[in-house]
C-alpha cells in the first residue's frame, strides 16, 4: 500500500478515539487560552501565526535516488528495524527501539514517544529521553500536546520551527528547543501514538529526515500493530471483569516492579489495604445485586484523582488495595483520609433504592523501607493495620507504625 495514502485511508476526525480528540482539544485549549504559564510566553513581533498545515512534511513511499546515495547508512537503521519485526517485544520494547533508531536517523537532544493507553482510555508518554530527572509538568509533553493533535489531524510528519504559531512556540519554550520534527505512529492505518524529536539548533531537521522517519514509521506499524494488540490481550487479563479496577495478579506483579524500582531509587512508598466496613451483612441483607453495585461505585469513588503511576487494585471479595509510589506516610495519610471521607459523604441510594444510603471504609496503611523491606512484610502490615482499624471502630484509617511503637501492640 503507497504510503502516501495513508491520510485518505485514514479519516482525520477517525484516527484517535473520540475520548482521544476529545483529551487532546482540551489540552491544545487550555495552551490556547494561557491556562499553561510554564509553557505559553509572549512571541516576538515578527512571529506570525501560520495555520498548522503549513509545519505538514511531504512524504512518499520512496525516496529518490540522491537521499538514497546521502543517507544509505541511515536506510540501514529502517532495514534493521524491518529484519526485527518477527521478534517478540512487549509495545514499552517497541516504542524504546523506535526511539533508538530515530536517534540515528535525525539528530537531537530530547525526544518524547506517546501512544494511546487502553487501560486508562487515553494518550500516555511512554518514552522520554534527554530531559533531567524529575522533569516538571510532564503532562504538557504528554498525551495533552498540541503535536499529538495535529498529527492525529494531518497523519503526516510535522517540521515546527520557532517564531510562527503560539501553540507549538509555547511547547518548544517548555522542551527549550528551536525547532522540532514530529512523526505519527500507526496501528492498523490509524494515528495511535507519536514520535517527537526536539533541538535547540534552529532549522535543525531537514525534509529528508521527515521522510525517512515517516519510512521508519511505516515499517513499524506491523510490529505496533501486534504489539498493541497483545497489550489489550493483557489489560483484558489484569482488569477485574465486575469493578473495571486492576486485579491481584497485577497489583501482585506492579508491588515486585515498585519494590524494586524503590530500592534503585532509595524513595518510600506507601502500600494502602482498604475494607468497605459492614459489606458481609450489607451483601446478606439487600442481595448480591445490591452489592456489585456497591463494590463498583467504591471502586469508582477509590480511583478518581489518583495519580497515573498509583494502582489500584481489587484485592479480593470486598477489599481493595492502592500503591502509592513516590510517597511518605504523611502523604498517604493524607490520601487515604481523603478517600474514607468520600466514600463516607456518597450517597449510594441515588442509584440503588435497597442500598444503604451512606457506607464507610476502614484504611490500613504501610510504608516501604519505614515499616517492612519485603513485599510479604508490607501486606501483612497493611493489613494488621487495616485490622486494627476495624477493630477500633470502623471509618477510619490506622497506620502500622501506631501499631509498633512500644506498648500500643500490648494494648
Amino acid at each position: 500500500m503507497p504510503s502516501d495514502l495513508k491520510p485518505a485511508l485514514v479519516p482525520p476526525q477517525q484516527q484517535f478515539p473520540a475520548t482521544a480528540r476529545q483529551h487532546l482539544n482540551k489540552g491544545a485549549t487550555a495552551v490556547s487560552r494561557g491556562e499553561s504559564s510554564r509553557m505559553v510566553s509572549p512571541l516576538s513581533a515578527q512571529a506570525a501565526s501560520y495555520p498548522p498545515e503549513r509545519f505538514v512534511a511531504e512524504v512518499s513511499s520512496e525516496l529518490g535516488e540522491a537521499t538514497i546515495r546521502r543517507r544509505s547508512r541511515h536506510i540501514n537503521v529502517i532495514l534493521r528495524l524491518s529484519m526485527m519485526s518477527g521478534l517478540q517485544m512487549d509495545l514499552e520494547a517497541t516504542l524504546n527501539l523506535i526511539s533508538d533508531l530515530a536517534a540515528e536517523i535525525a539528530a537531537h537532544e530530547k525526544s518524547v514517544v506517546c501512544f494511546w493507553d487502553q487501560a486508562r482510555d487515553q494518550m500516555q508518554l511512554r518514552c522520554m529521553r534527554g530531559f533531567p530527572k524529575g522533569t516538571e509538568a510532564v503532562s504538557e509533553i504528554s498525551g495533552s500536546n498540541i503535536l499529538n493533535l495535529w498529527l492525529a489531524r494531518y497523519g503526516r510528519p510535522l517540521l515546527i520551527p520557532r517564531g510562527h504559531q503560539p501553540q507549538a512556540d509555547a511547547l518548544l519554550d517548555f522542551v527549550q528547543a528551536q525547532s522540532a520534527l514530529a512523526v505519527p505512529l500507526f496501528v492498523s492505518n490509524r494515528v495511535m501514538g507519536s514520535l517527537g524529536l526536539f533541538s535547540s539548533a534552529p532549522g535543525a531537521f531537514t525534509q529528508e529526515d521527515a521522510q525517512l522517519l515517516w519510512i521508519l514509521a511505516l515499517v513499524a506499524e506491523n510490529l505496533l500493530t501486534r504489539e498493541y494488540s497483545s497489550e489489550g490481550l493483557v489489560h483484558f487479563a489484569f482488569t477485574d471483569y465486575l469493578t473495571g479496577l486492576r486485579t491481584r495478579g497485577y497489583f501482585e506483579q506492579q508491588l515486585d516492579l515498585e519494590f524494586k524500582r524503590a530500592e534503585r531509587r532509595q524513595q518510600k512508598f506507601a502500600l494502602l489495604m482498604v475494607d468497605i466496613d459492614g459489606f458481609k451483612e450489607l451483601n446478606d441483607s439487600a442481595g448480591h445485586h445490591v452489592g456489585d453495585e456497591v463494590l463498583r461505585q467504591v471502586a469508582n469513588i477509590l480511583s478518581q484523582d489518583m495519580r497515573e503511576i498509583d494502582t489500584v487494585a481489587r484485592y479480593g471479595g470486598d477489599e481493595f488495595v492502592i500503591i502509592l509510589p513516590e510517597t511518605t506516610e504523611q502523604g498517604a495519610m493524607y490520601v487515604a483520609q481523603r478517600l474514607r471521607r468520600a466514600v463516607e459523604q456518597a450517597r449510594f441510594a441515588a442509584r440503588l433504592p435497597d442500598a444503604p444510603q451512606h457506607l464507610t471504609i476502614s484504611v490500613g496503611l504501610a510504608v516501604y523501607d519505614r515499616d517492612g523491606r519485603f513485599k510479604r512484610e508490607l501486606i501483612d502490615y497493611s493489613d494488621a493495620a487495616l485490622y486494627a482499624a476495624k477493630k477500633e471502630g470502623r471509618n477510619r484509617v490506622v497506620c502500622y507504625s501506631e501499631l509498633s511503637r512500644p506498648g500500643d501492640q500490648a494494648s
